[in-house]
């Protein structure tokens, strides 16, 4: 008996000295989205100061691909301020991604007034009309997509996705998209166009590995 008690301090020590389990190694997702754009629209300007003016293309935006929900040991991540200028009658970039509570910067960069509104549920905003060199902004604290227009000039529009996780992304000009640093699991991958939809697909992401997914938007 005098013999087993003397070698619990000594199991004790070993156990004190083993390095603990690593943890699982992250993985990520990578893949393409085609979109089968419509004919593009052109829309009139409302107010174009006297004479007519002619209609402009209505602004294309970038379709955005993210995790949905929250992701378990991961924050909302990302910086949590981005910038959406008003420039040349374009939203630039006309899509962001930001954590939810997260702020959007709207500056006039354009020597007219602009009018930059939502009536998205996740977030319903109009800043008024504001000058070159005024800049305004809106803090979102509602996870979802909110689609921005611009009440001066109806051809721009654009996005603001309020993420719930750090793994999203603007999808490529060539349609190509990563997210890295995903914990090994099962999620629901989300792809939204301004004009297609969304698309959701389970997606199973390995241990250290790559998970492949492809999808078309229509």
């Amino acid at each position: 008996m005098r013999r087993h008690l003397l070698l619990v301090p000594l199991f004790l020590a070993v156990l004190a000295a083993a390095p603990a389990p690593a943890a699982a190694q992250a993985g990520r997702i990578v893949g393409r989205v085609q979109l089968r754009e419509r004919p593009a629209r052109r829309a009139p300007n409302r107010y174009p100061g006297g004479g007519a003016a002619p209609a402009r293309p209505v602004q294309g935006v970038p379709a955005v691909i993210y995790l949905e929900g929250a992701v378990a040991g991961a924050s909302a991540g990302g910086a949590r301020t981005a910038t959406m200028a008003q420039h040349d009658t374009a939203f630039a970039p006309a899509a962001v991604v930001i954590p939810v509570g997260g702020t959007v910067v709207f500056p006039n960069d354009d020597p007219f007034f602009h009018n930059v509104f939502s009536y998205s549920t996740a977030e319903r905003f109009d800043l008024g009309r504001y000058p070159r060199g005024e800049s305004k902004s809106v803090q979102f604290d509602t996870p979802g997509v909110v689609k921005v227009y611009c009440e001066v000039h109806e051809s721009m529009r654009a996005a603001v996705v309020v993420a719930e996780n750090p793994f999203h992304t603007v999808v490529a000009a060539d349609g190509s998209f990563t997210l890295t640093g995903v914990p090994p699991g099962r999620y629901t991958l989300v792809a939204w166009h301004v004009d297609l939809g969304e698309e959701r697909t389970e997606v199973t992401v390995p241990a250290g590995g790559a998970a492949r997914v492809d999808l078309t938007l229509d």
